[in-house]
């Protein structure tokens, strides 16, 4: 059947696939070029009847899509159905069953959301491939999947944390009409309803579309918390010739907060008390947050030829925070806190992203090239305000429950005005060669010249700090063995640039942006397709520049922090019944060469397993039991390690029906999470999310 393709037939655990036969065996053929069809590739794998299991990424940074278990990098995907099914409307609860990420600042804290990977904190995100800086109030019913880079990446998207690289993967035009309205209720009272539409406009499939619709309106599972949000996407395909496709998507998100999360500190020599009750109210009720965002994207793809492709891309948002209110609160003695409360005045932040990018494939002397070169970056412009008041710390107050005050009569905002007080841009100039010596060799180098530009402004236009332009070399050097068709081995270094730190609110110089940093990595890893499983397996050797708050409570660099740990994660089905998505990992995280010098990082688990889990019942067709158990181990809570953060473990449990009503596919969905309703730190900072209840039912037509 394959005679005459250049493939040859393989067999990958249970299942039989095809890959390149060697050049002395393949036959060419014209070429033919299918517009669409990574896409809908892209559409169709990882869905809950593959046990959630994707085969590809979709952006390896500029390299662009490839074979996941052909990567010689740790990802793990998070796909569509998955996403629906765990009935996920943010990033945190992507972050709280994927085995490799953890929750370090929550959405609803009115912060920018931040997560922790391989116990680094890590604000970077990507969007379709397109690296970005942190933004607000991510929405996921306009995603096609979440994908997790674990470890460096800064040859793949420039400058970035060590930690890994999360990329927000948008829902494309369907090469088939779909029609699909869910109604639900996210946990509490949030109550919603979500439109997914799309197919062709044409009868020739040349033009298609996909729109994305969500109202949700409500109280969460803690007291006086509320969300208020609009979501609307357009996504359009123009395949206008066989070879050239236009991209074009845009998206409008207006998201209301009230009472969001409170952050938490302790100061040296006060003993951190039990996580008090979660699901209270520990701001104030009349806190308010909103973010109003307004996206564009374009994107052309021409393939010249059989062995050239071109690739540029755009990406611009805008987002608006009209309303900031935050509350901070300071652990005391004796089961005490005080709190602050402040407001601050209207800001706005300006995002643009960019690539053009060419891919070049030959043959020399029968090793097999893929050339990656080009231009890629990214610029994040901010307007703080001259606004913004607050009460100083207040009370003491009890921590056996939340005391609550009016809203204080704030000083005038008539004289208040928005400057523009930073820029920081990230320039990158690459070349990478995939090269292929036979059906077991291959090898990926490459190097990227990243440059960053940043610059701070005071409301007087005045040096916040001195301004910062400079560029370093970040190599990567990978080389993979394929002893089997079923098993991959590699073995990569790699180095990055990343931007410093930002100085949290509670330092002397609260919100300074410290200087870019370097980084290395070193990563042994190891990938298998056993039956209908994907393991993978890595250690990692990772070091940075060291930030920590010092005796003066100045946030500086100063000295090493490096990680070194064992990851082990497995997606897909068990058995024909038995879908499981987990892993473990184990770090030894330590400060090298400054006052802090043998110590461990702050809220870094040395220990982190999780297992989400599906069954489907054999005594009811199209009834599933879902669940998870999710561990993560101690964390040392202050700098000098006086302190320690207890380990917790928490349980989902739920249910999923799929059937059909007048042939039409109906699916209900029940998700309980934090089912025991534990109260837990989930670091130093933040509570944990107390238990919730949500529920919802999809139809397609």
């Amino acid at each position: 059947m394959l005679a005459g393709t250049g493939l040859q037939p393989v067999r990958r655990g249970n299942a039989f696939g095809a890959r390149l036969a060697p050049a002395g065996d393949a036959v060419t053929l014209p070429s033919v070029t299918v517009q669409g069809s990574a896409t809908a590739a892209l559409q169709q794998e990882g869905t809950a009847s593959d046990g959630y299991r994707a085969t590809t990424v979709s952006a390896a940074g500029a390299l662009g899509g490839m074979e996941l278990r052909n990567t010689p990098y740790s990802f793990s995907v998070v796909t569509r159905d998955l996403l629906q099914n765990v009935q996920a409307q943010s990033p945190d609860d992507v972050y709280r069953i994927n085995p490799s990420t953890l929750t370090q600042t929550p959405q609803l804290s009115g912060w920018a959301p931040m997560v922790k990977i391989r116990g680094f904190n890590s604000y970077d995100r990507a969007e379709d491939g397109l690296r970005r800086s942190y933004g607000f109030a991510t929405s996921l019913e306009d995603k096609e999947r979440v994908e997790v880079l674990s470890g460096l990446s800064g040859f793949l998207y420039g400058a970035a944390s060590p930690g890994g690289m999360v990329n927000y993967v948008n829902k494309r035009p369907t090469p088939d009409r779909l029609n699909s309205i869910t109604v639900g209720n996210y946990g509490g009272s949030q109550y919603y309803v979500h439109g997914d539409f799309g197919g062709p406009v044409d009868d020739n499939g040349k033009v298609g579309y996909r729109v994305n619709l969500v109202r949700q309106n409500g109280d969460t599972a803690v007291d006086d918390q509320k969300i208020d949000r609009t979501l609307a996407s357009l996504a359009l395909d123009f395949n206008i010739t066989d070879r050239f496709k236009l991209e074009l998507g845009a998206s409008y998100s207006d998201y209301k907060m009230q009472s969001p999360t409170a952050y938490w500190f302790v100061g040296e020599g006060v003993s951190r008390p039990k996580a008090p009750d979660s699901s209270k109210d520990w701001g104030q009720p009349w806190i308010r947050d909103e973010t109003e965002s307004r996206k564009w994207m374009a994107r052309m793809t021409y393939e010249a030829s059989d062995h050239l492709t071109l690739r540029v891309a755009h990406l611009r948002e805008y987002q608006d925070r009209p309303v900031q209110y935050h509350t901070m609160n300071s652990i005391r003695p004796n089961g005490q806190y005080v709190q602050l409360r402040q407001k601050v005045g209207e800001t706005k932040t300006e995002s643009e992203a960019w690539q053009a990018l060419a891919d070049i494939s030959f043959d020399t002397w029968q090793v097999g090239h893929k050339i990656t070169l080009g231009y890629y970056g990214y610029m994040d412009k901010q307007w703080q305000n001259t606004y913004f008041p607050n009460t100083g710390y207040v009370g003491p107050y009890s921590l056996d429950s939340p005391t609550h005050v009016p809203e204080p009569a704030w000083p005038s905002d008539a004289s208040k005005r928005t400057y523009y007080a930073s820029r920081i841009r990230n320039d990158n100039f690459m070349i990478g060669d995939l090269v292929r010596f036979n059906d077991q060799w291959s090898a990926l180098v490459g190097i990227n010249r990243s440059t960053i530009k940043s610059m701070e402004r005071d409301a007087n236009g005045a040096p916040g700090q001195p301004d910062y332009d400079r560029g370093r070399n970040s190599p990567n050097a990978s080389l993979m063995f394929s002893p089997t068709p079923w098993l991959t081995t590699y073995a990569t270094y790699i180095e990055g640039l990343e931007q410093g730190g930002v100085a949290p609110d509670e330092a002397v110089n609260r919100l300074q942006v410290l200087p870019p940093m370097r980084s290395k990595q070193r990563e042994l890893g190891i990938k298998a397709e056993l039956g209908g499983l994907l393991v993978s397996g890595a250690l990692f050797d990772i070091e940075k520049a060291y930030e920590y708050s010092n005796n003066a409570n100045l946030y500086v660099q100063d000295g090493i922090q490096r990680h070194r740990g064992a990851e082990v994660s497995a997606v897909g089905k068990a058995t024909d019944a038995w879908t499981i998505m987990g892993g473990v990992t184990l770090l030894t995280a330590r400060v090298e060469g400054s006052a802090n010098d043998g110590n461990a990082p702050i809220n870094v688990p040395k220990v982190m397993a999780k297992l989400y889990s599906e069954y489907a019942l054999p005594f009811a067709p199209g009834l599933s039991l879902t669940g998870g158990v999710y561990f993560v181990g101690q964390q040392y809570a202050t700098a000098s390690n006086n302190s320690r953060l207890p380990s917790y473990t928490t349980f989902d449990l739920g249910l999923r029906y799929a059937t059909k009503v007048t042939g039409r596919p109906v699916t209900l969905r029940l998700n309980v999470n934090n089912v025991a309703n534990r109260d837990y730190w989930l670091n130093s900072y933040y509570l944990g999310s107390p238990r919730s209840v949500a529920l919802s039912a999809q139809m397609q037509f």
